[in-house]
């Protein structure tokens, strides 16, 4: 049975309401002087205010919803608490109309309008026929109606431009209520035929793409008796799917029996297709305007990169070729930069780089061009600036501008540059060549001591062909292997016996001879070349320590060990291997690390440092008391030996405060069960001082210097004179003067 309203004096103005969504309507007539309610339900209806909307066709709906901004009749409706208003001309008599309004903003969908076109008609059939047939039950005049609604439905829908459905008013759970009736437009939307779909429920149109949200929406929608609109994708006959904005509206009679839903879909696909093509253009425009700007800016300082940077650069070449005019690169690089990020964290060095790109944006002119290079490296182009004293005036304003203290977080440090300067003349065949040789000049001030700046001049380009040269000679020497292990003795201080060997590699270069690690070491840092140089000395030492512990079963070998070996993720399975294939016990190596290690990938050193550990191999910690933070690394990690740094070796016979400070340091290794040795023994009062802090062992040229292996086992044999005054034992001749424990 259809469902029917609870409210027992239901009426076609109900109706009208109920199908709207509104909380009011009225059947209203006017003429020329007045408006006459003859029917409404819910708010009063303001006769004059409504006037100006009561002057549609039988076919037009006439509606106002504020949407017309300044429509004064819309202004006058607000006053009365109206925000929605829609009137349909009653057909059949003039001055008649069926009109629903609400206190809220809203509008009407399509099937509503066409609802409310259809309650207007049954209002003037009504009357001409009289509210129920004489001499019928309830009952009939209830299917009666039911039929008569259903013929108005067609009558109203059926040459509408959009496809529509009717349907029984019931079942609204499972199956749904049956197709009745569908119009031409439906038909040849989704390619049915009418006899195909009646007596079906529109659940035929669904499939694999219609939207959850969108079936669960429907279905609380029918439960509770109310008008709905979604949009879904539905599927016509032969498979295709298309989407819909589809709206849902139950149908009253007069007495309040729903005895239809009215269903009206408009295909949206082209214009959901644009909407979603429109919206990929936005993103690919968007995702453009990104790639080019960051194309060219750093993404941390917002400045111009070197991309850009090298564009400009390139420009003002060209034009300093064909022009008279000459323009100025500032190449800046931070001193002491990588100190206060390793220090400090990334987080605060990145905060101090911002900081930097502020102050110097305030140093150059609006017009010059401000580029952050990478890491802590700026350029500035300053065109049209060739007179000396201005260029140097730039330089000055940088370096009183940078020299200020900056705060970041509960630290404040200070940072400043060395500048390199370059003119930008046609004699450049780059840009590139530009930043060379500002580049060289930039290194110049640095060498110098920083906080300064340097003019680039011909001897500065001599001295980065002869880098760039020792660049390429070291990666022969690589594929040449004409590396050499060395060794200096490390001396127990108590009993003058040698004790271990520390390993240091040399270059044997073909023309400069025997070259020391200071010379090479830090190009091979910047190319990489370390990882193979360290291969080389830990095979070559474990290799010549296992043939001279066959006579000296008591010595140990301490090898160095780069922050790029630590970082490679194959070094402890070399380690493991070469201690394999030379045979020497675990126990015999010792690795020197720096405090560097752990500025980067603590987690990851931690547990590799653990795992050397496990194998037996022993770790010492470098140049102990040199760094910023080695206290928090002896309390996190597990280590087996300190090492003092030369600095305070070099103070402990000749200063109180030196004494006192290697004493603590020695004391400190004593609570924590680490042995200790004191590096760079140059003088019997070096010796003598730590002996006296009780220190355990130590090394330097006093005992002697780095000596080639075939010179190792005479050495051993001699030993160490019970008292090493004025004594080197095996100096070799040909090893450089470098600095002691140069690695």
């Amino acid at each position: 049975m259809d469902h029917r309203s609870s409210n027992s004096r239901f009426s076609l103005v109900d109706a009208a309401a109920h199908s709207s969504g509104t909380s009011s309507a009225a059947l209203l007539s006017f003429d020329e002087s007045s408006v006459v309610v003859e029917q409404h339900v819910g708010l009063d209806v303001p006769g004059n205010a409504i006037r100006p909307y009561l002057t549609g066709s039988a076919s037009n709906l006439v509606v106002a919803d504020g949407s017309a901004r300044g429509d004064p009749f819309s202004v006058e409706l607000a006053r009365h608490g109206i925000a929605f208003f829609a009137s349909m001309r009653v057909p059949g008599r003039i001055g008649r109309y069926l009109c629903v309004f609400d206190a809220e903003p809203r509008s009407l969908t399509a099937a509503q309008r066409y609802v409310l076109r259809t309650l207007a008609t049954a209002i003037d059939e009504r009357d001409q026929l009289g509210t129920y047939r004489e001499g019928k039950d309830d009952a009939t005049n209830h299917h009666a109606l039911r039929d008569e609604r259903l013929r108005l439905l067609e009558s109203v829908v059926v040459n509408a431009n959009d496809a529509v459905l009717i349907t029984e008013a019931e079942p609204v759970f499972e199956p749904g209520p049956r197709i009745l009736y569908a119009n031409v437009a439906f038909t040849r939307s989704t390619g049915y035929a009418l006899e195909e779909i009646v007596g079906k429920t529109p659940r035929i149109l669904q499939g694999p793409e219609t939207s959850d949200a969108a079936r669960t929406t429907l279905r609380r929608a029918l439960a509770a008796w109310r008008p709905v609109e979604v949009e879904l994708v539905n599927y016509r006959k032969d498979g295709t799917p298309f989407t819909v904005e589809l709206s849902i509206v139950p149908v009253a009679d007069e007495r309040g029996w729903y005895t239809h839903w009215v269903s009206v879909q408009r295909d949206v696909t082209e214009r959901k297709q644009a909407e979603e093509q429109t919206v990929r253009a936005r993103v690919v425009e968007a995702r453009n305007e990104a790639l080019l700007y960051q194309a060219f800016h750093d993404d941390l300082t917002r400045l111009r990169n070197r991309a850009f940077f090298v564009e400009r650069l390139e420009v003002a070449l060209e034009r300093a070729r064909s022009s008279p005019h000459r323009s100025v690169v500032f190449f800046l690089d931070l001193d002491r930069f990588k100190v206060i990020n390793d220090s400090l964290g990334h987080a605060m060095g990145d905060l101090l780089l911002v900081e930097v790109a502020r102050r110097l944006s305030g140093c150059i002119r609006t017009h010059d061009l401000l580029a952050r290079m990478g890491g802590d490296e700026f350029t500035v182009l300053a065109e049209d600036l060739a007179d000396a004293s201005d260029v140097i005036a730039v330089a000055d304003r940088i370096l009183v501008a940078l020299s200020e203290p900056v705060r970041l977080g509960e630290q404040e440090v200070f940072v400043s540059a060395s500048i390199g300067i370059a003119y930008v003349d046609g004699r450049y065949g780059s840009a590139a060549d530009v930043l060379r040789d500002a580049d060289s000049a930039m290194y110049r001030a640095k060498k110098s001591g920083g906080l300064r700046y340097a003019f680039f001049d011909e001897s500065m380009f001599a001295g980065a062909v002869r880098s760039l040269k020792l660049q390429m000679d070291l990666r022969r020497a690589v594929e040449r292997s004409e590396f050499a292990v060395y060794y200096e003795p490390i001396v127990d201080l108590r009993t003058h016996e040698i004790v271990g060997l520390e390993g240091l590699v040399r270059w044997r270069h073909p023309e400069r001879g025997l070259v020391s690690p200071a010379d090479f070491i830090d190009v091979a840092e910047d190319t990489g070349l370390i990882g193979a140089i360290g291969s080389f000395v830990l095979q070559q030492g474990c290799r010549d320590m296992r043939a001279w512990r066959k006579q000296h079963p008591h010595l140990t070998l301490n090898l160095n060990v780069s922050s790029r070996q630590i970082y490679d993720v194959m070094f402890l399975a070399e380690l493991q291997t070469v201690l394999a294939q030379t045979g020497l016990p675990a126990e015999a190596l010792q690795l020197e690390i720096t405090e560097s290690v752990f500025i980067e990938r603590t987690e990851y050193v931690g547990t590799l440092l653990a795992s050397i550990r496990a194998l037996g191999v022993r770790i010492a910690l470098d140049d102990f008391g040199t760094g910023y933070s080695s206290l928090s690394y002896l309390e996190r990690f597990r280590l087996d030996t300190l090492k003092i740094d030369r600095s305070f070796t070099q103070r402990v016979s000749n200063s109180t405060v030196g004494f006192a400070i290697v004493r603590a340091i020695v004391d400190l290794a004593r609570a924590l069960d680490l042995a200790i040795i004191g590096e760079g023994v140059e003088t019997q009062a070096q010796f003598d001082g730590l002996r006296d802090a009780t220190c355990d062992c130590a090394q330097g040229y006093l005992f002697s210097r780095p000596v080639p292996a075939w010179d190792v086992e005479a050495m051993l044999e001699r030993g160490i004179a019970s008292r090493p005054r004025a004594l080197a034992l095996l100096v070799n001749e040909a090893e450089p003067a470098a600095s002691p424990d140069a690695a």
